[in-house]
């Protein structure tokens, strides 16, 4: 039996995908990981092996790809994974603290002051 790389954690959020087609839709995650998420899929658009960009909370994309699938629940792997900062501000549904970390991240770190 495969054990996971990092603990997930139980999340209710909404977010979205972009698929490399551009088509985009949203979706319910259902538990994050800081390499990777489960998301519900009513449709079932998503095919293993596919790559797509998730927008969760004000951050992303975050590039994933479909490790998964199972009725219409899905497995995304993060190419890399969540910065520690984004993670804890998602898993605790600080979604204001999540954009400002990644907004943070995006731009190379954050710093209280320049010299």
């Amino acid at each position: 039996m495969k054990t996971r790389q990092s603990t997930r954690v139980p999340l209710n959020a909404t977010g979205s995908y972009r698929t490399s087609r551009g088509m985009q839709w949203d979706v319910e995650l259902e538990d994050l990981s800081a390499g990777g998420c489960m998301i519900h899929d009513r449709q079932g658009r998503l095919k293993l092996g596919e790559y797509v960009r998730l927008y969760i909370a004000g951050t992303g994309p975050h590039l994933a790809e479909v490790a998964w699938q199972i009725g219409g629940n899905a497995g995304l792997a993060f190419t890399r994974p969540l910065p520690d900062r984004v993670f804890a501000a998602l898993a605790a549904a600080d979604w204001n603290a999540a954009a400002k970390a990644y907004r943070d991240e995006s731009r190379g770190g954050s710093a209280r002051r320049f010299v």
